[in-house]
């Protein structure tokens, strides 16, 4: 069974399942926005599905994302108009060739490797920009980060390498102009991405493996849909002044 478990929270579905299984029974999306496993270790546990007959381990490690994430970027670049994807650095040369690379600059971000410092998260764009396709003008490809260190900001009970939910607002209004248009996370974690959806006015859909993030990605979608304040005005969906071109 693909779907092993599913919640829809506000104009959010959060999907319990193996993207790769789960990804052909969804049909088409305006775009998809995710966020993929790094391979870099930080994870290496079993989880075991609801239904209690499957356990699944897994481990965040190269030999077993290489071919998860290649084979989800391949199949989101044909059920979408536009995917946008933060890759790491790690694994950036595996990905299948983008339109455009722009990246997230967070001084506060880094871990540090040989030559210092790592500041730039990557950004891979496939597909056409959609203010561009639509008469909107051009929109940066990239931006900076404000926060001091931005892992902190983001960070989720229960999750490793959670993003801040600033910079999903960010990449979903990239990927979205248009309030109600249809965003897919084939990798949601604990649900930063249908965050932002669910306080920008998007339909998202979010499959996820563990079923731990999972429950911790409904919490936090929930708490968002239950504060409608919130929601921000289509004037504030397309950023253009918090931006710079590399």
């Amino acid at each position: 069974m693909a779907i092993v478990k599913e919640e829809r929270i506000g104009n959010q579905r959060l999907i319990l399942g193996d993207c790769l299984k789960v990804m052909p029974l969804l049909g088409r999306f305006d775009a998809v926005v995710t966020d993929p496993p790094y391979g870099v270790g930080l994870v290496q546990k079993t989880s075991r599905y609801a239904t209690g007959d499957a356990v699944k381990a897994y481990a965040d490690d190269e030999e077993s994302i290489i071919p998860l994430v290649v084979a989800a970027v391949e199949q989101a670049v044909q059920m979408a108009k536009r995917v946008i994807v933060t890759p790491g650095v790690r694994l950036l040369t595996f990905y299948p060739r983008p339109v455009s690379i722009g990246t997230i600059f967070s001084p506060g971000a880094g871990g540090r490797d040989s030559w210092g410092f790592g500041c730039n998260n990557p950004i891979l764009y496939y597909g056409k920009c959609p203010y561009l396709a639509t008469g909107k003008g051009s929109r940066p490809n990239s931006f900076a980060s404000n926060a001091a260190n931005p892992y902190s900001e983001g960070r989720v009970d229960g999750h490793p390498c959670p993003k801040p939910l600033a910079w999903m607002e960010w990449l979903v209004a990239r990927a979205s102009p248009f309030e109600g248009e249809t965003i897919l996370d084939p990798f949601m974690g604990s649900g930063t991405t249908l965050v932002a959806c669910q306080r920008m006015g998007r339909h998202g859909t979010g499959v996820e493996l563990d079923e731990e993030y999972w429950r911790i990605a409904c919490e936090r979608v929930h708490k968002a849909w239950q504060q409608p304040d919130l929601l921000i005005p289509e004037t504030r969906q397309a950023p253009v002044q918090e931006g710079f071109d590399l």
